[in-house]
């Protein structure tokens, strides 16, 4: 029998997804004093079940994990798609190794970051805006995922329950994923992005992070003509 592992993510985007863009009225006015904005550790919702053998501390260190991997993809998207022959970004991104150095050592955690305001954030880290995406899916992945699976297995197999953990295979299983992305400031949503898909936690993660965040990336605002 063919061993499951449950990790963060294991499946693709399906050519059905679909992504919708909302601004609040006078974005542009709204923004025109912005200079800088920070992308945060994304937020992770999963609504597959649990393993009993994984306790609360192992959960933390995939979701962290997983967490981080959003952050750069993310950051990285924003940045390849920021400047064109028509348009330029005009406001920068932190440095997201400063981003993560400040709330380090500001005592942050990443699940600290998913629940404190804005305003706060902000003003830690001294940018204009904060960038937070919120992910929600299903849990469960094969052994054939690649990306983060390290991180996965070195937390079951360290805590000894490698082993003992056993889910039935369930070939070509697919569930919906759903992600949003927000620019945050004053309390106010200025700017959303949301992304619903069918996925396939057969296929390598890295792919259905990279496929969402580039969607984002691809429509991230503050884009003015040259």
């Amino acid at each position: 029998m063919k061993k499951i592992l449950l990790l963060p993510a294991g499946f693709i985007l399906s050519l059905t997804s679909c992504s919708h863009k909302y601004y609040t009225s006078f974005f542009d006015q709204q923004t025109m004093n912005h200079k800088v904005v920070a992308v945060l550790p994304a937020e992770m919702i999963f609504t597959g079940k649990q393993p009993e053998n994984l306790t609360p501390e192992d959960i933390a260190g995939i979701e962290e994990s997983e967490s981080k991997n959003f952050q750069y993809s993310l950051y990285n998207s924003i940045l390849r798609y920021a400047n064109s022959r028509n348009y330029f970004t005009r406001i920068n991104l932190q440095d997201i190794t400063m981003t993560q150095k400040i709330l380090k050592e500001h005592g942050f955690s990443f699940r600290d970051v998913w629940k404190t305001d804005d305003k706060e954030l902000t003003s830690i880290l001294g940018v204009d805006a904060v960038v937070r995406m919120h992910i929600r899916k299903q849990r469960y992945m094969s052994d054939a995922a690649s990306y983060g699976i390290s991180v996965g297995r070195q937390i079951v197999y360290n805590t000894g329950i490698g082993s003992k953990i056993l889910i039935p295979y369930i070939p070509n299983k697919t569930n919906e994923i759903y992600a949003s992305c927000d620019i945050v400031c004053n309390n106010q949503t200025l700017w959303n992005d949301n992304y619903k898909g069918s996925s396939d936690w057969n296929r390598p993660s890295n792919e259905v992070i990279e496929n969402i965040t580039d969607n984002f990336g691809r429509h991230f605002p503050y884009k003015q003509r040259r």
